[in-house]
C-alpha cells in the first residue's frame, strides 16, 4: 500500500482532517521565510502531541538545527534537504529522510552518495526550484526516480507537483513507498482544501 503524507500543515483543523481522512504521515515545516513555516506558531507543539498514534509526525528542514528542542519529543522523524548533515540519526536522535531536488540522472548521484555512507529509512525525491526546498507544485520527470530506485533500491518518497488528477499515474509508473503532497491539496500556500485532500487520498487508496 502506497503510503500518504500531507506536508505544509500549518493548523489543527487541517491536521486533523488530514489524519480522519487516511494520512499516514504530516508535514511540519522548520524552514524560517517561508510560507508554511511554523516555528513560530504557539499551537504547533501542543497539536503534535495531540496526533494519535500511527501517524507519523514529519519535522522538513534544511538542516536539523532549524528545528527548536521543544519539537523533538513530539517528531517521529526529520525530512532534510542539507546532505552534509545526513546520517541514519541527527544529534536529536530522530531518524533521518534525506530530501533530494532533481532535474537530471546527475542529480540522483547524491542520492548514491549519502546512501553509501548511511541507512536512512527512506529517500525523498522532489522537484528543482531555484528559491523553493519544496512545495513549488513542480513536477519533475518520474523516470529519474524509476531509476533512481533501479540504482539505489530505497524506500522511495515521490514528492513534486503531485494532485488527485496525476497521482495514480505516478504510482502506477514509480511504484513507491509513499507519496507527499503540499501545495495540491492546498486552497492557499499553509491552508489546505479539504476537498482536495479527500480526492488526493481517495485515488492514492484506489490504486492499493
Amino acid at each position: 500500500m502506497t503510503r500518504v503524507k500531507i506536508c505544509g500543515i500549518t493548523n489543527r483543523e487541517d491536521a486533523l482532517a488530514a489524519v480522519a481522512m487516511g494520512a499516514d504521515a504530516l508535514g511540519f515545516i522548520f524552514v524560517p521565510d517561508t510560507p508554511r513555516y511554523v516555528g513560530n506558531y504557539a499551537e504547533i507543539e501542543p497539536l503534535l502531541a495531540e496526533l494519535p498514534p500511527f501517524v507519523t509526525r514529519v519535522g522538513v528542514c534544511k538542516e536539523p538545527g532549524q528545528v527548536g528542542e521543544q519539537y523533538y519529543r513530539n517528531l517521529d522523524i526529520l525530512q532534510v534537504y542539507e546532505h552534509d548533515f545526513c546520517s541514519a540519526y541527527s544529534e536529536s536522535g530522530l531518524p533521518l529522510i534525506p530530501a533530494f531536488r532533481v532535474r537530471t540522472s546527475l542529480d540522483l548521484d547524491a542520492v548514491g552518495e549519502v546512501l553509501s555512507r548511511s541507512k536512512p529509512r527512506a529517500v525523498l525525491l522532489d522537484a528543482y526550484h531555484e528559491q523553493q526546498l519544496g512545495g513549488a507544485g513542480i513536477q519533475f520527470d518520474w523516470n529519474l526516480a524509476v531509476e533512481a530506485a533501479n540504482r539505489y533500491h530505497p524506500r522511495l518518497i515521490l514528492a513534486g507537483g503531485l494532485n488527485d488528477s496525476n497521482v495514480i499515474q505516478a504510482i502506477r509508473q514509480t511504484a513507491p513507498y509513499a507519496v507527499d503532497v503540499a501545495s495540491g491539496v492546498e486552497a492557499a500556500p499553509g491552508r489546505k482544501d479539504h476537498e482536495k485532500m479527500r480526492r488526493f487520498i481517495n485515488a492514492v487508496r484506489s490504486v492499493g
